[in-house]
C-alpha cells in the first residue's frame, strides 16, 4: 500500500489524544469480549481444502475433484462404495494455475484435464507469480488410481476422449487429435483436425465415435459442422444468417441438434440486460437438412443460453433445455419432433447445474426449497415428481449421478462448515462429506456466526435481499458496520459458504470481519441471479441509470436506524460490480459511508463501451454514452471526501487495469485519502492464496483504522 496517500480534508484532523485512543481501541482494550471472539486469523478460515470441481465418470462408480489447498491445487479421485479419496496430482506450489476442463475416458481409466490459464490478446498466458520463463495453458492426462505420473498431451484448454478410447481430442487455438499413452492412433487422429474457417471449438463425438460435431464462431455469426472422420469430410447442419451453438447427438447418432439465436448486425453489441430469443434445431447428420422443433418467448431467453450446457439429449430421446418462459430459469423436456415443452423443475426459484441419470431421471441444484440457500432435487422420467433429496437450509450444489444409479456427488456447505466433496444415495439422505473428511485443527468451526437473512425496500419500492452477519455476543456499545456488495452482477450471495470460489474467499472475509467487531451486511442489489428474470433485468442498470445504487442505499438506512450500529462508522466494500458500487457510494455519498474498500471496480463506463472486457458486456451504444457517464462514479468524484483503499491486479481480463489508473489518478489531484494496493500479474479472480491473504488482511487493517471497532 502508498501511505504517502493518506492524506484528510480538514474536518477530518483528529487530535493527537484521539488518535492515541482509536489505536488503543483498536488494538484490543476496548473490545470487552473475551479472547475467543477475536482469536482467528483469515488464514484460518482459508486454510481448509476447497473443492473447485467435481466430475464423474461414465462408465465406472469413480468421481474426480480439484482440491485447493491454500493456492497448491491438485486432483483427487474416489470411487464407490467406501468413497475413499486419492491423491492423483503432486502439484506443491500457490502459483496460480488452475486446474479444469476435467474428463474422465468412458472407462474411468484415464482422467484428463487442463492447467494454467488463458492467454491474453498479445498470447501471454496467465503468470500470477511473475515467473520469468512464463506459464502455458495444456492438456494433462493421469491415471484415475495413481498409478501413474501425469502426462503432458498438448497445449489447450479442453478435451473430449474418443468413445472408444484411443484417443483425445484437444481443443486450444484449433481442434486437434492425440493417441493415449500405450494407444495407436486411429487413421484419422491428426493434430490439426479441423482448418476450417472461425474458431472452431470441439463438442462431442458421436455415440459409435465415427462423427465429432463442432461449432465454428466466424464473428458475426456461427455454424454448426459435422466432421465424418474416415471421409475427412465436414458437413453444415441447415446453415442459416444466425448464430448456431451447443450441439448434441441423439442416443442413435444420426441427428443433431443444436441451440439458434440472432446473428449480430452492424453496430450491435452484446448486451447482457437482454432476454435473448432463441430456438431449438435438429438436422440429419448425414444430410444436414434441419427443422425448427421450438421458438422461445422473445423474453425466454437469457444467460442459461451462455452456460457450459444449455441443452442436452437425454438416453430416452428428449431434448433438455434451459429457459426462462417462467420468469424464472428453468430447464424444460421437448420431444425432437417438436410440440409443447413439458416442465422439469418449477416454482418461483431458480435451477442451476443439472446432471441426466441412465434412467432418464432428471437432478438439479436450485433455491426451490428456500429461496436464500441452495438444494437438490430429483424429477423422475415423466416429469411428474419434485423431490427434495438435500436438507432446505444449505449449501448443495452440481448433483452428479455415479454410474450404476445408487449414488450421488455434490459440493456442500453451510453457514459454519465450508465446501466439500459430499455423497448420498440417490434417493436422498445425510450428505456423507467425503473430502476433506475433517476440518483443519486450527479451523474456527464453532466461532462462526450463522447470518441472517432479510428483505430491504428501496425508495422505488424494489426489494432486494440480504444477509447479515452480527458480531458475537460480547462486544460493547455500537458497533460499526460494512455494507459487502458482490460482483457479476449475474450472482446472489448465500448464507453460507460459496461454491464459486470468489465468494467462498469473501463469505470468509464477512465472517472475519464480523469476528472482529463489525456488523456485515452483504447484499443482493437487483441485477443479480436467484430471483427470477425481472430483477436481473431491472430497469436502468449499470451505464443505463445505476439503479441499483437504490438498494446500496436501502442497506446503508437500515443499518443506520439499528440502535446497536454507529451510523457515523459505516462503510462499503466489494469487488468488479461491487467495486463499482463501492466508488460509487463513496463518490455521491461520503456523508453516508465513511470508508471503502474498492477490488477492481468499474469506475467510468465511457471506458467500458470501447470494449475488451466483461464490463463492456452491456452493449452500450454511442447515444447512450452522456447516461453512462452519470451513471459512473468519476461523474461525482468532487463529492468523494471519504478514505478509499483501491486493490487492483494488473493481469485483469474482466475489468480493465485503466479503471483504476484513472480513478487513482483523479482521486491524487485532488488530495483524497486514497490507499493502493496493486497485485503485478495477477488475475481479477485472485488467482493465488497469498494475493487473498494480502487482500484480507489489507482490508481488514483498512478498517481497523477507519472505522475501529470501540471507537464510539
Amino acid at each position: 500500500m502508498n501511505g504517502n496517500d493518506r492524506k484528510y480534508p480538514p474536518h477530518r484532523i483528529l487530535s493527537a489524544a484521539k488518535i492515541a485512543r482509536i489505536a488503543a481501541l483498536a488494538a484490543g482494550a476496548a473490545f470487552a469480549v473475551g479472547a475467543q471472539a477475536a482469536d482467528f486469523d483469515i488464514a484460518d478460515l482459508l486454510g481448509a481444502p476447497q473443492p473447485e470441481q467435481l466430475t464423474a465418470a461414465q462408465g465406472a462408480p469413480l468421481l474426480a475433484w480439484v482440491a485447493n489447498e491454500r493456492g497448491v491445487r491438485n486432483l483427487w479421485a474416489a470411487r464407490a462404495p467406501q468413497f475413499a479419496p486419492r491423491q492423483l496430482t503432486a502439484f506443491d506450489e500457490d502459483d496460480g494455475q488452475v486446474l479444469g476442463a476435467l474428463q474422465f475416458s468412458r472407462d474411468g481409466r484415464w482422467l484428463a484435464y487442463a492447467r494454467g490459464g488463458g492467454a491474453d490478446a498479445a498470447g501471454n498466458n496467465s503468470n500470477p507469480t511473475g515467473d520469468p520463463d512464463g506459464q502455458e495453458q495444456a492438456v494433462w492426462l493421469v491415471a484415475s488410481d495413481g498409478s501413474a505420473k501425469p502426462q503432458r498431451i498438448a497445449a489447450g484448454r479442453a478435451v473430449q476422449f474418443a468413445p472408444n478410447g484411443d484417443a483425445l481430442i484437444v481443443q486450444g487455438r484449433g481442434i486437434g487429435c492425440y493417441p493415449l499413452p500405450g494407444a495407436t492412433a486411429p487413421g484419422w487422429c491428426k493434430e490439426a483436425l479441423i482448418k476450417t474457417r472461425g474458431a472452431n471449438s470441439a463438442a462431442e463425438f458421436s455415440p459409435d465415435g465415427k462423427l465429432l460435431a463442432f461449432s465454428s464462431n466466424r464473428g458475426d455469426h456461427a455454424f454448426v459442422g459435422v466432421l465424418d472422420l474416415a471421409a475427412r469430410s465436414v458437413r453444415w447442419m441447415g446453415a442459416d444468417f444466425y448464430n448456431d451453438a451447443n450441439p448434441v447427438f441423439s442416443p442413435d447418432g444420426r441427428s443433431i441438434a443444436f441451440l439458434r439465436t440472432a446473428a449480430t448486425r452492424g453496430g450491435e453489441a452484446f448486451d447482457l440486460t437482454n432476454a435473448h430469443p432463441f430456438e431449438i434445431w435438429t438436422a440429419d447428420a448425414n444430410t444436414g437438412l434441419a427443422k425448427k422443433i421450438f421458438h422461445s418467448k422473445q423474453t425466454a431467453g437469457g444467460y442459461a443460453q451462455f452456460s457450459a450446457t444449455p441443452l442436452l439429449w437425454s438416453r430416452d430421446n428428449r431434448l433438455i433445455f434451459a429457459s426462462e418462459q417462467s420468469g424464472w430459469l428453468h430447464w424444460y423436456a421437448i420431444s425432437p419432433e417438436g410440440g409443447a415443452p413439458s416442465p422439469l423443475s418449477r416454482g418461483e426459484c431458480e435451477a442451476e447445474t443439472v446432471d441426466l441419470a441412465d434412467d432418464g431421471a432428471f437432478l438439479f441444484s436450485g433455491n426451490c426449497a428456500q429461496i436464500d440457500h441452495r438444494q437438490i432435487f430429483s424429477v423422475d422420467a415423466k416429469g411428474a415428481a419434485q423431490t427434495l433429496l438435500s436438507a432446505k437450509d444449505e449449501i448443495s450444489t452440481e448433483p452428479t449421478v455415479l454410474a450404476g444409479g445408487e449414488w450421488i456427488a455434490f459440493r456442500h456447505a453451510d453457514a459454519r462448515r465450508p465446501t466439500a466433496i459430499a455423497v448420498m444415495p440417490r434417493t436422498g439422505g445425510e450428505p456423507r462429506r467425503i473430502f476433506p473428511a475433517r476440518l483443519p485443527a486450527q479451523f474456527p468451526l464453532d466461532r462462526l456466526v450463522e447470518p441472517k437473512t432479510m428483505t430491504l425496500r428501496a425508495s422505488d419500492g424494489v426489494i432486494s435481499h440480504a444477509t447479515v452477519f452480527e458480531p458475537p455476543a460480547g462486544f460493547k456499545g455500537k458497533r460499526p458496520a460494512l455494507i459487502y456488495v458482490h460482483g457479476g452482477p449475474i450472482r446472489q450471495m448465500l448464507p453460507g459458504w460459496h461454491y464459486n470460489s470468489y465468494y467462498y474467499n469473501d463469505y470468509a472475509s464477512n465472517q472475519w470481519l464480523a469476528s472482529r467487531g463489525y456488523m456485515v451486511l452483504a447484499l443482493n442489489y437487483r441485477d443479480g441471479t436467484g430471483y427470477g428474470q425481472a430483477f436481473r433485468r431491472a430497469e436502468k442498470q449499470g451505464p443505463r441509470g445505476a439503479s441499483e445504487y437504490q438498494d446500496v442505499l436501502a442497506a446503508q438506512a437500515w443499518l443506520a436506524q439499528r440502535a446497536d450500529v454507529d451510523p457515523r462508522r459505516i462503510g462499503i466494500y466489494g469487488g468488479s460490480y461491487g467495486g463499482f458500487l463501492t466508488a460509487s457510494a463513496l463518490a455521491r455519498n461520503s456523508d453516508l459511508f465513511a470508508a471503502g474498500v474498492d477490488r477492481h471496480g468499474v469506475h467510468d463506463w465511457r471506458e467500458s463501451a470501447k470494449g475488451g472486457d466483461n464490463s463492456g458486456s452491456w452493449g452500450i451504444k454511442p447515444d447512450e454514452l452522456e447516461t453512462a457517464f452519470k451513471s459512473s462514479p468519476v461523474a461525482h468524484i468532487d463529492g468523494w471526501r471519504s478514505p478509499v483503499l483501491i486493490v487492483h491486479g494488473d493481469d485483469d481480463r474482466a475489468v480493465k487495469f485503466a479503471q483504476s489508473i484513472d480513478l487513482v489518478g483523479r482521486l491524487r489531484e485532488r488530495k483524497l485519502p486514497v490507499e493502493t494496493l496493486v497485485v503485478p500479474d495477477e488475475d481479477h479472480f485472485f488467482l493465488r492464496y497469498a494475493t487473498w491473504l494480502q487482500v484480507h488482511r489489507s482490508t481488514m487493517d483498512f478498517f481497523r483504522r477507519h472505522l475501529p471497532p470501540g471507537a464510539d
